[in-house]
């Protein structure tokens, strides 16, 4: 193999890991710490917890057992979380429905972020069903994190 083959396939091959170096806020400068660079905040971190639910049950639905929140039809689940660094985020979170034996989208709903970095809000339980909820951070309409998925059951 020639020199300047095996020097373009190092490169190629250093690539993936430089690019997340710096998407992981290690490539130096002021994106390190939570600042920012060029105006555009760091990578974020997201939270996200459902509150007022019953006790968990264990529940086979979607292709595998999950320990569910339970939820009783026509009440109201409140939700909150905070994001890292605090800054000019937004959040949505994002509903899917377990229907024929995957999750399909079932809605979303906005919160706002306050200066602190904490978020909450509030959404009418859906239909009986098992679910799922995450929330997703966004800086200028660009997805930049997700929370973990947390699954809830209407009943």
């Amino acid at each position: 193999m020639r020199p300047r083959h095996v020097l373009i396939l190092a490169v190629l091959a250093a690539l993936p890991l430089g690019l997340a170096v710096i998407l992981a806020g290690g490539g130096g400068g002021a994106s390190r710490g939570g600042g920012t660079a060029a105006g555009v905040p760091t990578l974020g971190r997201i939270s996200l917890e459902l509150v007022g639910a019953g006790p968990r049950v264990s529940v086979s639905d979607c292709g595998s057992t999950r320990h569910y929140l339970a939820y009783p039809a026509g009440g109201t689940i409140a939700f909150h979380g905070t994001v890292v660094p605090a800054g000019s985020w937004s959040v949505k979170l994002k509903l899917k429905a377990c229907s024929g034996g995957t999750f399909q989208s079932a809605g979303d709903v906005g919160a706002r972020v306050a200066a602190n970095g904490s978020y909450a809000g509030t959404f009418p339980a859906p239909i009986a069903g098992t679910y799922f909820a995450r929330a997703e951070l966004k800086h200028a309409g660009a997805q930049v994190s997700r929370s973990t998925k947390v699954y809830f059951e209407v009943h």
